[in-house]
């Protein structure tokens, strides 16, 4: 689904990144932990050239997504953003209601069909729908913040991505509403490649089928997350997991 070869990225003189080289499968859940600082959210905002929005980026490597080297300047970038969809860490509902929420991103995606089975099958996807099917009409803002995230996957769920890019999905949340979004995941990999960007180890051995961790800008190690969080092959990977640093 995904592939990074030799990607190292800058902002400004400050390197983030270096010679990054790692694959992203078809139907995982691709876990991203490490520190404050270690290039985990530039890596992700990589994947859909979401950087490319600040002045002072550059970059150096490949990125591959879908066989598509997304690396130069001829990017169709709504089409990359809608395949490579994402959730940020904090949720932002847009003004409106729960159904116009949802509705928006196919409108401009020029899918003008009828919406509504979509709309009831990504709320269900987001493990969302018991709780709003009642009160679409009503204002998106009257929802909790757990139940906000959670509308921010189904609306990225509306644009049918194939990969989902999470950035610290439950960041804030109470562990109801955070298992909610485990749980959601969990039955989304099988349509979808995802990557998990996450500060809580505990979530990444939870839910990842495979995890990456990062420090100062590189990546340290790759593996199953089970042979990574039993038996990392660095000790610096042990540290990190164990709590001595970070």
């Amino acid at each position: 689904m995904i592939e990074l070869k030799g990607f190292s990225a800058w902002f400004g003189t400050a390197a983030v990144l270096r010679d990054i080289s790692l694959r992203i499968l078809p139907q995982e859940i691709f876990g991203v932990i490490g520190p404050a600082g270690s290039g985990k959210t530039t890596l992700l905002r990589s994947l859909n050239r979401l950087n490319d929005l600040a002045p002072s980026f550059r970059r150096s490597g490949s990125v591959t997504v879908l066989g598509v080297d997304i690396s130069g300047e001829a990017v169709n970038f709504p089409e990359l953003r809608r395949t490579a969809g994402m959730v940020f860490a904090v949720p932002v509902p847009l003004p409106g209601t729960i159904r116009d929420n949802l509705r928006l991103g196919p409108r401009f995606s020029g899918r003008d069909r009828n919406m509504e089975p979509l709309v009831e099958e990504c709320l269900k996807a987001a493990f969302l729908w018991d709780e709003v099917k009642d009160r679409l009409d009503q204002s998106a803002l009257t929802l909790s913040g757990g139940q906000q995230q959670r509308l921010c996957l189904a609306r990225t769920l509306m644009l049918e991505p194939d990969i989902l890019l999470l950035d610290e999905p439950c960041s804030g949340l109470d562990p109801i509403s955070t298992a909610r979004i485990e749980d959601a995941l969990e039955e989304l990999k099988s349509r979808l490649a995802i990557v998990l960007v996450t500060n809580n180890i505990m979530q990444a051995s939870r839910v990842a089928d495979r995890t990456a961790f990062f420090l100062h800008g590189r990546l340290v190690e790759c593996a199953l997350t089970e042979t990574l969080f039993v038996n990392p092959k660095e000790k610096t990977t042990h540290d990190y997991i164990s709590g001595r640093f970070g």
